[in-house]
């Protein structure tokens, strides 16, 4: 049974040049939007015009298997070639000339949705000049029995096709209840009830600017969950999720939307994407404008502003203690009314921010290494500097004695610091860390001061020094950076960020020629694997019976928020495993003991593959599998840095009908460094110490 993985990549890679093409025809808002031959209920609508730009530039490996992941369908850079080829299979074409004469007059790319687009349709509008028969024909397409809906052909491997009214879309033959199907029965219907009627999507596209290039449309209640990193039994998948909702109402207020849609429009080299959801009844005013971010540094990596409910959070982390062999550091009355009081003197307005430095404790050479910062607007501030010593000096006096029973190394007194305006005060945590990691990372700090109304901290010192210059006008800000989503300044805002992944790409590409030289074995997948957090419990998400007669399992629950989410259903039957080419049915009365060692010895450490029977049918089914990958996510990172210089986000929340948010998108004009970055970042001691 053929791996259709190729298949799915090409699809995804069309869904993503729909939102970064060229656009040189409006797509959507007329009687030629594809959303006319797309069925209302449809989970994930992508079109645009004139993508053939983009798409080729999709082709970098390393960007096709991320946007393949994203979309739901697991793969690894070296599958391109193969995708290639099996394109070649299907279509007799190249990529780029099946791009030219197919996609001429538009192209749309259907899924259910986010994360769920392994069985994906492919909708466009050939070129005036290609005679589908002449297509077909090269195809060697075999047509299928007569039906009611339109004419249909099968290609390679259940590859199927089918023509109306000038269109054709593509799909996958085998599920019985797959999209294919769906949209044979959708276009023998006469297209009633169609995507472009939906009221719905009618009032979310109403929203943007008109006659976009582009229109990405999701219903995100049918958005699979990323696969969060087993560590405990799939029975017990709560307790994970319970953990993650902790963080998840950052990038409020799009967190509850049930329906996002973003309009393209594209000048030259830069993107600009407005994104309309239809959440309401939030509250929308921030107490102070989205200024924390415009006052970082220029050379800020990657920056996100927006609220956070910081005594709810505050709760959830005493209630955490009580479990955590820590908690001794806060069992004292006044320590945990010191901290209680520290919280109630923060506001809501919050900022989180990555630049790069170069610690002074490690070897020469050595690339820079990412600092973390936060920002946090007061509510309070003659009251914060008192209260964070006192909370500090807590934890100091808690660990220290934790320590000192355990045999673990002390830590030096605070030290006071001067930057620039403000005093500062600095805590070194360098001895917390093994010898390893201290030669990689170098010296790490806990180090806070109050700035012009707002606390700072930092995990370097030299963050701190360069943060405030900043915000003291002695060095670039990422004002002027931030005004390329050209949205308009709004009290109303409360979520905005930066991603620099030029530079970004920049220091990885660094990092990668460093381990390449001194720690190669890093690069081996197999070494990855044997220092997972989880180590070898995989989980995949379902709880199965088994009938060791039939030699299957029967699936009898599917868990959120786990690998099979999304893709497995209550009532499958999984009768065997496989990888890339081939596959193995169970062989055993024991099919547990055959799954289980299957996923434990898996080719692929980021996907299992399984063969499952649905409706009479055999289908294959990756499912991705939670695995930290520093080396690939690094070759990810120089691949986007590659395609865009950055990425900057700006919300208006304020609207009754939901919010609205503006990103902008610079592409890459020159291959290579826009600067070298990695000197930009000396730890060495500036004039404002």
């Amino acid at each position: 049974m053929p791996d259709k993985s190729a298949w799915r990549g090409f699809a995804v890679l069309i869904a993503t040049a729909c939102l970064l093409s060229r656009g040189v025809h409006p797509c959507a808002g007329n009687e030629e939007t594809l959303a006319r031959a797309a069925p209302a209920d449809i989970g994930l609508f992508v079109e645009i015009h004139g993508a053939d730009d983009l798409l080729i530039r999709l082709t970098e490996p390393q960007i096709w298997s991320t946007l393949a992941e994203l979309a739901g369908q697991p793969a690894q850079p070296a599958d391109v070639a193969d995708w290639r080829m099996r394109i070649r299979q299907t279509i007799k074409m190249a990529p780029e000339e099946a791009i030219r004469q197919l996609f001429a007059g538009g192209v749309a790319f259907l899924g259910e949705g986010l994360g769920l687009s392994q069985d994906a349709i492919v909708l466009c509008r050939p070129s005036d000049k290609t005679s589908a028969a002449e297509l077909f024909k090269r195809w060697e397409a075999k047509p299928l029995a007569a039906s009611d809906g339109p004419a249909t052909y099968q290609l390679y491997s259940n590859i199927g096709v089918s023509r109306h009214d000038g269109l054709l879309f593509f799909g996958d033959l085998a599920p019985p209840d797959g999209l294919f199907r769906r949209m044979q029965r959708f276009s023998a219907g006469g297209r009633s009830g169609c995507l472009a009627d939906d009221p719905v999507y009618r009032k979310l596209l109403s929203r943007a600017p008109k006659a976009p290039d582009g229109v990405f449309f999701v219903r995100m209640n049918r958005a699979a969950a990323m696969p969060i990193p087993a560590v405990g039994p799939a029975s017990q998948p709560t307790s994970r999720a319970a953990a993650l909702d902790a963080f998840s109402g950052l990038p409020a207020p799009w967190r509850n939307a049930q329906n996002v849609l973003l309009a393209l429009h594209r000048t030259g080299e830069t993107l600009r994407i407005t994104a309309a959801a239809d959440t309401a009844g939030q509250s929308t005013r921030a107490r102070r404008p989205v200024d924390l971010i415009d006052k970082m540094p220029r050379d800020t990596l990657l920056a996100w502003q927006g609220r956070i409910d910081f005594d709810a959070a505050a709760a959830s982390f005493l209630s955490a203690l009580e479990q955590n062999p820590i908690q001794g550091v806060f069992q004292l009355r006044e320590q945990v009314d010191a901290f209680t009081q520290f919280v109630d003197a923060l506001d809501t307005d919050v900022c989180f921010a990555i630049g790069a430095v170069r610690p002074e404790q490690r070897p020469a050479g050595m690339p820079p290494f990412p600092a973390l910062a936060a920002l946090i607007g007061m509510e309070r501030p003659g009251v914060v500097l008192s209260e964070i010593r006192e909370v500090v000096d807590a934890g100091i006096a808690g660990y220290s004695l934790y320590a000192y029973t355990r045999g673990m190394p002390l830590l030096q007194p605070i030290r006071p610091e001067r930057v620039g305006s403000a005093d500062a005060f600095v805590l070194d945590l360098s001895p917390l860390l093994k010898p390893d990691a201290r030669a990689a990372i170098g010296e790490v700090h806990l180090c806070w001061t109050l700035h012009d109304g707002d606390l700072i901290v930092t995990s370097h010192f030299n963050w701190l020094k360069r943060i405030v210059a900043a915000r003291e006008g002695r060095s670039a800000t990422a004002v002027e950076l931030m005004r390329l989503s050209d949205a308009r300044e709004s009290s109303r805002s409360v979520n905005a960020f930066l991603v620099q992944s030029g530079p970004i790409a920049e220091i990885a590409e660094d990092w990668l020629v460093y381990l390449r030289t001194h720690k190669p074995e890093v690069f081996d997948e197999d070494w990855w694997r044997e220092r997972q957090p989880g180590g070898d419990n995989v989980r995949l998400g379902v709880d199965v019976t088994a009938d060791g007669g039939k030699r299957r399992l029967e699936v009898i629950e599917v868990y959120p928020k786990l690998p099979a989410t999304g893709r497995l259903k209550k009532g499958d039957y999984i009768v065997g495993y496989g990888d890339r080419y081939s596959d193995r049915r169970f062989q055993t009365d024991n099919p547990i003991e055959e799954i289980s060692t299957a996923v434990q010895k898996r080719p692929h450490a980021r996907w299992q593959v399984l063969l499952i029977e649905r409706g009479g049918v055999t289908l294959r089914v990756r499912l991705p599998i939670p695995f930290i990958a520093p080396i690939q996510a690094l070759n990810r990172m120089v691949a986007i840095g590659r395609l865009a210089e950055r990425a900057v986000y700006r919300d208006d929340a304020a609207e009754a009908e939901g919010p609205r948010g503006y990103l902008a998108i610079e592409l890459r004009a020159v291959s290579r460094p826009v600067r070298d970055y990695s000197k930009t970042s000396s730890s060495k001691p500036s004039s404002d110490k």
